[in-house]
């Protein structure tokens, strides 16, 4: 049975001291992942204390959802800064771009993910995202992204992700980071833009989602962006999990490869998972909605690519297969992405295997 998403948080007032005492992380200077609660609010300025309790005395109560990814940018000026470098392996060349505030390993080739930090792969290393040649945006049209993925102790409640959006918005947001997606938050606390989801997941589950911005969705006329997603793909258990008896075995590392190709005018996006000689096709398209994201979203133009790891305790949405319908508990521990490639296509995309 589908699982219904976005599951909604409303403010509270018994949650704004710690939403006050840690607006510190919005300058990049806490050190260690504050609770769920306060950090759902960490995108509101110092004076959130005044601004939620007036928004609790009103009828209309804003709500806080799935796009607020629980995740903070970084902006700089910590003491732990990282350089951030991370080597792409375009077509055989090594290109070297920059994830600003993240942790890389290997001479540059993996990035170690612990919460709640995001990362804008940028084409110098700057923080300043207000400009849009600072980023890099990579063309994937005709092309096939792979990385190598271990999330073997990101479990239930755990969200690592890459995904692209039309960064960066018209004004700076509550976070500072010109950040926009496709959930369009009423209260704008930050922008409304196309938002590619490549892939999010934990060890449970992997999941694919286009949140496009057509503005026709039927039932509802305030939509600009489908901030549920259509379409959207995943893995079953019998795919991918941990225990061993799943085609991948998320408790050892992953190659994860999504191929883009267009075919008569439509969008196909090929996913597959694979591990020593075993994989998993997941096939999208075509669709209307997915077709959006070829112009208006616009992945031949190309998009901004944004990749971290948040958590939530109602992260049912993703993993609730495996993880069921009650509060969950994320691990915390680190993840870990690796030897980035993009490579132009040839031959065929892969299909499923043979039964």
């Amino acid at each position: 049975m589908r699982v219904v998403r976005p599951l909604l948080l409303a403010l509270s007032a018994a949650s704004v001291k710690g939403a006050v005492e840690s607006s510190r992380c919005l300058e990049g200077q806490c050190e260690t992942p504050v609770d769920e609660e306060s950090l759902l609010q960490l995108h509101n300025k110092p004076d959130v204390k005044d601004k939620a309790l007036a928004v609790n005395k009103s009828e209309a109560k804003p709500v806080l959802h799935k796009g607020l990814k629980n995740s903070l940018p970084y902006l700089g000026g910590r003491g732990d800064a990282k350089p951030g470098g991370i080597y792409i392996n375009e077509d055989g060349k090594m290109n070297l771009y920059y994830l600003p505030g993240a942790e890389t390993l290997d001479n540059f080739t993996t990035v170690k993910y612990v919460p709640p930090p995001r990362f804008y792969l940028m084409k110098v290393d700057t923080t300043d995202y207000s400009k849009s040649e600072n980023f890099y945006k990579p063309l994937l049209i005709g092309k096939t992204f792979s990385v190598d993925i271990d999330v073997s102790q990101a479990g239930c409640g755990c969200n690592v992700n890459f995904y692209m959006v039309d960064m960066p918005a018209s004004s700076p947001g509550v976070s500072g980071d010109y950040y926009c997606d496709g959930q369009c938050p009423s209260d704008g606390r930050y922008g409304c833009c196309a938002e590619w989801d490549m892939n999010e997941g934990n060890n449970q589950v992997q999941q694919i989602t286009n949140h496009a911005c057509t503005g026709n969705y039927v039932g509802h006329p305030d939509w600009v962006c489908n901030p549920w997603g259509d379409p959207e793909v995943k893995t079953t258990p019998g795919d991918f999990g941990t225990g061993g008896s799943s085609t991948i075995d998320s408790n050892r590392p992953f190659t994860f490869l999504q191929r883009y190709e267009v075919t008569d005018g439509n969008l196909i996006v090929t996913t597959t998972l694979k591990q020593d000689g075993r994989s998993v096709t997941i096939p999208m398209g075509p669709s209307e909605q997915l077709n959006s994201m070829l112009t208006a979203g616009s992945l031949e133009a190309g998009m901004v690519l944004v990749t971290g790891y948040w958590y939530s305790s109602s992260m049912n949405w993703l993993d609730g297969a495996t993880c069921g319908s009650g509060p969950e508990t994320c691990s915390k521990a680190p993840a870990y992405i690796s030897n980035w490639k993009i490579t132009t296509n040839s031959g065929p995309a892969p299909g499923p295997p043979a039964p």
